[in-house]
């Protein structure tokens, strides 16, 4: 059986976010891309991304290094495929459909160039996708939300009744739903049947649920694990209404490490595309990888899980350090971080959860690094007695944190369903 392939979709090229559109982010925007390539298998953007993210193209025209990691092994491309013929449409004809519409987030010049839309064309893997797919996911997702408790406690039942039977008749109407509607002709329909004070007091709360299957809908129509930022935090909550419930969370552990965090996004940013390449061949990551794309099914596994983490994240701090791109720490103390094992189970009985969240919350200054979370079930066994030995040394090594300031690039990372998300919490300041 061919093993499925951890494509993560990088949300954080989002044209929305700050860390996308404001060039004073671009040094950490390239620390996150290339923090997601370190523990995915590959990384996904859509073609709006590809297109209208500042900092994206102005990495890839500005920075050499950067743009040698438009690689079919490392990007994918999500792109419209207007016949379904898998004939996608190439970049700059996506481009200039958003010049035509004045979807415009950078300089003219920038936005009208060619020659690096075309470099990421030609060297990046293009997987289509089809407005029609788009369309019923978001017309599905909709009608899942507006029905859903979460929306009966914001309209309340009489309100929800009257807008899940408008919402049907324009369904039927067009043959679906679109956003449009969502956010401009709904209030007309409204006031077309006398019930206007209803888009008065509850636009927003409309607005708000209708975005949540559109800002899902890429991930959810090609299967992939999002990787994203707190601002899409309320949309996922709402698009996968069926979220685990935590039964048991167990103590912190704690990772000592000789690098001093202060400096860990910034030689992040540093690192070479032959240093990322070197570190994603090590036998650290692949077994990081197996680990978290076969799941857990128990405690053993799960410990072997922390174990393949825990030897990888150490390797990366040693490469950093020998490689003089980030600060060590005196031989005083160490940092440390932290992480905190939770077994979830889901709301459809018998589908267990295992995994880990990564959290700052023992030391309040600490940082912590983006993991996994795996929902599937596998009855191998394995054992790491080296390796657990090493953890538990760490754990008796961790010391005073160095620092309550920290640049930090944090994040969660859970299951809903079948799909593991991660939530980098670090661009709360962005």
């Amino acid at each position: 059986m061919k093993k499925r392939l951890n494509r993560a979709y990088w949300m954080l090229a989002d044209t929305e976010l700050p860390i996308s559109k404001d060039l004073s982010y671009k040094n950490s925007f390239e620390a996150h891309f290339k923090h997601g390539l370190l523990f995915n298998e590959k990384l996904m953007i859509s073609d709006a991304q590809a297109v209208n993210c500042v900092n994206f193209r102005t990495l890839i025209n500005e920075s050499t290094e950067f743009k040698q990691l438009m690689s079919n092994d490392l990007l994918s491309i999500a792109v419209r495929d207007p016949l379904g013929t898998h004939n996608c449409d190439r970049l700059t004809q996506v481009r200039d459909a958003f010049q035509t519409e004045n979807k415009r987030n950078m300089e003219m010049q920038q936005f009208l160039s060619d020659i690096d839309l075309d470099f990421v064309n030609e060297n990046c893997e293009i997987i289509p996708y089809t407005y029609s797919s788009l369309r019923e996911n978001y017309t599905e997702n909709i009608f899942e939300i507006f029905k859903g408790e979460n929306a009966n406690q914001v309209f309340g039942s009489d309100i929800q009744k009257l807008l899940i039977e408008r919402l049907l008749n324009e369904s039927e109407r067009d043959q679906g739903l679109g956003r449009v509607f969502l956010h401009k002709n709904f209030e007309s329909d409204l006031r077309k049947v006398g019930k206007h004070e209803i888009w008065a007091k509850h636009k927003s709360d409309i607005i708000r649920l209708s975005d949540a299957p559109y800002v899902t809908g890429i991930s959810k129509v090609l299967n992939t694990n999002p990787i994203y930022s707190p601002l899409h935090q309320s949309s996922f909550e709402l698009a996968y209404p069926k979220k685990p419930q935590t039964i048991e969370k167990k103590s912190s552990i704690e990772i000592a490490t000789n690098l001093n965090l202060s400096s860990y996004e910034q030689a992040l940013s540093k690192l070479m595309p032959e240093d990322i390449l070197y570190l994603r061949d090590s036998f650290e990551f692949k077994e990081y990888q197996k680990k978290i794309n076969y799941g857990v099914s128990n405690e053993n596994s799960l410990e072997n899980t922390l174990d393949a983490l825990i030897a990888y994240q150490n390797l990366i701090d040693q490469y950093i350090i020998r490689r003089h791109l980030g600060l060590k720490t005196s031989k005083q103390f160490k940092a440390k971080r932290f992480l905190e094992p939770m077994r979830k189970i889901s709301q459809e009985s018998g589908v267990f959860a295992l995994g880990l969240a990564l959290t700052d919350a023992v030391s309040g200054g600490a940082l912590s690094i983006a993991n996994f979370f795996v929902s599937e079930v596998i009855d191998r066994q394995s054992t790491m007695t080296e390796q657990k030995i090493t953890r538990e040394k760490y754990k008796l090594q961790a010391a005073i944190e160095n620092s309550a300031d920290n640049d930090k690039i944090k994040a969660q990372h859970f299951s809903k369903g079948d799909v593991n998300e991660t939530i980098y919490t670090s661009l709360d300041k962005f």
